[in-house]
């Protein structure tokens, strides 16, 4: 925004940043969801593969952007980037359980917040496809899941046997 001086009658106060970002982000979060929602409500399973589409390539497009500029591989430097983006939506995360072979992201809320099991399902093809586009040798799932009724979710990369 320019430098201007607004009329006394227009003016407010302007929170910082970090206010602006604790303000506006939940708000985000749910309209994705209810367009989520939507997409499915319209076109059922059609728009479900919509949404796993979209999810996967954005996934595989961080990875590449990731790839670019060196590799990350196995699943400490590629659960050390997963908390990234989990602490960059959420701060409500823990590490439950690590080892150099297995890695469980314990959630108690989710940020966007799905309700239906299916719909958080075909967005979480963007971890999935990110995972899997920087090592191979690793999987990610999901085990416990709010949407199911579950007080948690978690989110699981493993190397695969």
């Amino acid at each position: 925004m320019t430098d201007q001086t607004l009329p006394a009658e227009l003016e407010f106060s302007r929170p910082d940043d970090a206010e602006k970002y604790r303000r506006a982000v939940p708000g985000y979060m749910k309209r994705i969801r209810d367009l989520y929602e939507a997409v499915a409500d319209r076109f059922g399973e059609d728009g479900l593969d919509l949404i796993r589409d979209v999810s996967r390539s954005y996934g595989e497009r961080i990875a590449r952007n990731i790839q670019r500029r060196g590799e990350l591989r196995g699943v400490t430097a590629v659960g050390r980037y997963l908390l990234k983006v989990f602490d960059m939506v959420s701060g409500d995360w823990e590490v439950s359980e690590y080892s150099p072979d297995r890695l469980v992201i314990k959630v108690r809320e989710c940020p966007y917040p799905f309700t239906r099991d299916e719909i958080c399902a075909a967005h979480t093809c963007m971890e999935e496809a990110l995972v899997t586009t920087l090592d191979p040798d690793l999987e990610y799932r999901i085990g416990r899941s709010i949407p199911k009724g579950d007080a948690c979710c978690e989110h699981i990369l493993t190397r695969r046997a």
